[in-house]
């Protein structure tokens, strides 16, 4: 016999799904209808994407210098997918690559300001 099932023993096995159709076809036989109604919840919010995680995701990327979404998702323990739609659909964002900008300290931005005109002279002389 081995793991294919012969056609009549395929044919005599009734499954729990197969047994919840016929009493779904008598029903609808009985009420005239085509279709009974369904017994599924309406679905609502998703379970993942509770408010109070969208509001701590909207808290840390509203910084100057926001997590990534690898940090987003170690730190709240929900996939990459679950971080995007959440950006994307809850806070109407986009998720793109981070790169943060470099800002100079005001030490840096004199330095730069003073050595600025004797490297200028220095590339100059080079050529």
């Amino acid at each position: 016999m081995g793991r294919k099932l012969d056609l009549g023993v395929r044919e005599s096995i009734l499954t729990l799904r197969a047994v919840s159709n016929l009493i779904r076809k008598n029903i609808n036989k009985e009420a005239e209808s085509d279709t009974a109604p369904l017994s599924m919840k309406p679905r609502g919010f998703p379970k993942l994407r509770t408010p109070g995680l969208v509001a701590a995701i909207e808290k840390d990327l509203s910084g100057p210098n926001p997590l990534t979404r690898s940090a987003l998702f170690f730190k709240y323990s929900v996939s990459a997918t679950t971080i995007a739609n959440v950006v994307s659909q809850d806070l109407e964002g986009k998720v793109r690559k981070k790169c943060r900008v470099h800002a100079l300290s005001n030490n840096q931005a004199e330095q730069r300001l003073d050595r600025d005109p004797r490297f200028l002279r220095y590339i100059n002389g080079r050529k």
